[in-house]
């Protein structure tokens, strides 16, 4: 496990100023603002980082944060935070409502909609909580009930001991783990917090929301064959046994067209495979062509596009580029 961020003292500006500092490092920007206490202190750790962070904290005053259009407009983040509050209780406010989280309960948020935060210390104790940044693609996928959530919620037992399992394994043991270890841990911790959310909450939703269910279909077939160069909207559609057309509704209705769900697919896995130690010696062609482009013109042409580099300066030093997600417009 990684400390983030440390602090104790009396010093509240400067614990604003360092986590305000983490906050944009991690994954977004807001307004930060911390309660005025005779001594503060402030623990940040993370375990398993990208596709999707784990973090933990523990907080020994109130911690606010509000994200308003203004951030949004200067830097999206296009993700969603999944909080389990272990200690305390965080309020939420959002366009989606208002509501307390607390301790053994969990809450999505939408951290490119406006929203506000507050972390409150029970007398006598600390705030704690673990925390999953997690791609909004991925939520959509795997649990696409969180979108129409407008409060928090509560794993059912069956599925409460798996999820915390896993999350204590992801926040405290996730840089010890090669990734093709954690890939599937992260895959099995949110399938569990999808199927532990109960029927009440996810049976209601999934019935009332067909559009969402064909979104999963559609995003898990790209997924599956995003290596094929021939892949077209027509045959994701008779795969999925819908029409070319309302595959094309159910794209718009999520915000998105089938280039740009194919892209935000194929470019990740090209950029990856780029700086693979088992693919380090593959020429730039080959890379582009495993990934489903057909040309390595084209596949540079889309690369920089998103990512703002060429393919070739990026596999020369990935660590002078801090890339979470292809931008495609």
């Amino acid at each position: 496990m990684q400390t983030l961020y440390a602090y104790s003292g009396r010093d509240v500006a400067e614990l604003r100023r360092g986590l305000a500092v983490m906050v944009h490092d991690e994954f977004t920007d807001g307004e930060l603002d911390v309660a005025p206490r005779h001594e503060v202190r402030s623990v940040h750790r993370t375990g398993l980082s990208g596709p999707v962070t784990f973090m933990h904290s523990l907080n020994g005053t109130d911690i606010s944060f509000r994200r308003s259009w203004h951030h949004i407009r200067a830097r999206a983040a296009a993700v969603r935070l999944l909080y389990f509050v272990l200690q305390g209780e965080i309020q939420v406010v959002s366009a989606a409502g208002s509501y307390t989280v607390s301790p053994g309960r969990c809450a999505v948020i939408n951290a490119d909609e406006p929203f506000y935060t507050r972390c409150s210390v029970p007398e006598g104790g600390s705030f704690e909580s673990a925390l999953a940044v997690v791609p909004e693609h991925l939520i959509l996928s795997r649990m696409p009930w969180a979108k129409h959530l407008t409060n928090c919620f509560e794993v059912d037992p069956g599925h409460r001991q798996v999820v915390t399992s896993l999350l204590e394994i992801l926040c405290f043991e996730g840089d010890r783990l090669s990734r093709r270890a954690a890939d599937p841990l992260t895959e099995a911790f949110l399938e569990s917090v999808s199927e532990g959310v109960g029927d009440k909450i996810a049976g209601a939703l999934r019935s009332c929301s067909l559009v969402d269910r064909r979104f999963a279909d559609i995003r898990e077939c790209i997924q599956k064959y995003v290596t094929c160069p021939d892949l077209t909207s027509e045959w994701v559609a008779q795969y999925c046994g819908i029409s070319p057309r309302y595959l094309c509704y159910v794209l718009k209705a999520n915000d998105t067209c089938f280039s740009e769900l194919l892209w935000s697919e194929r470019l990740p896995k090209a950029r990856d495979w780029l700086v693979c130690d088992a693919f380090r010696q593959y020429p730039i062609h080959k890379i582009a062509c495993m990934a489903g482009f057909k040309s390595a013109a084209h596949f540079s042409r889309m690369f920089k596009s998103a990512y703002g580099v060429s393919p070739k300066d990026y596999r020369a030093s990935p660590r002078d580029y801090r890339i979470e997600r292809p931008m495609v417009a």
